[in-house]
């Protein structure tokens, strides 16, 4: 597949909005627990952390909640770290050409790496629907017949298979 330099920069502003919906849906939940949002909460991987220990705090230990929101934020960080690379350190931004992938590369940290189309377009596909997992797992209903957070081995597979949540 031929993949333009505008395909891949509108692929930039996709991984963006969509980063942005993430650190919504964590902070409205972080807002749903605690009753606010306290200060250490600035930027998205404090958002997702304070998450995570407002889950901690507020869910039952014999769920699946603390274990979900543990795998959540630690299959978030590899996702954050390209983010964070295309937003603060973006060096190209190249087409295909040949038989060469289109490539988003950065460098942060005297780290160089690169993304291609391909690898680019799964990420996004994952990360487009995880923002609704925060509240399942936050916010959970145990009465209900079909609650995903009560942990059996039908229940982690369902996270594995519907969220991609590879639970230990």
């Amino acid at each position: 597949m031929d993949v333009t330099f505008n395909q891949m920069s509108g692929a930039i502003g996709s991984l963006i909005l969509i980063w942005s919906r993430i650190e919504r849906s964590a902070r409205d939940d972080v807002v749903r627990l605690l009753g606010f949002l306290p200060a250490k909460a600035h930027g998205i991987k404090a958002v997702i952390g304070t998450w995570e220990d407002a889950v901690v705090e507020a869910q039952q230990a014999d769920t699946l909640c603390v274990l979900l929101a543990a795998t959540l934020k630690s299959q978030l960080q590899g996702q954050l770290d390209i983010r964070n690379g295309i937003c603060h350190g973006l060096i190209g931004i190249m087409g295909s050409v040949g038989d060469a992938p289109a490539t988003l590369s950065w460098e942060l940290n005297c780290l160089k790496r690169s993304i291609s189309w391909e690898e680019l377009q799964s990420s996004l596909g994952w990360l487009s629907k995880i923002h609704f997992a925060f509240s399942m797992i936050s916010n959970p209903d145990l009465q209900r017949l079909d609650c995903r957070v009560i942990d059996t081995d039908e229940n982690r597979e369902w996270w594995r298979t519907e969220w991609g949540l590879h639970l230990p």
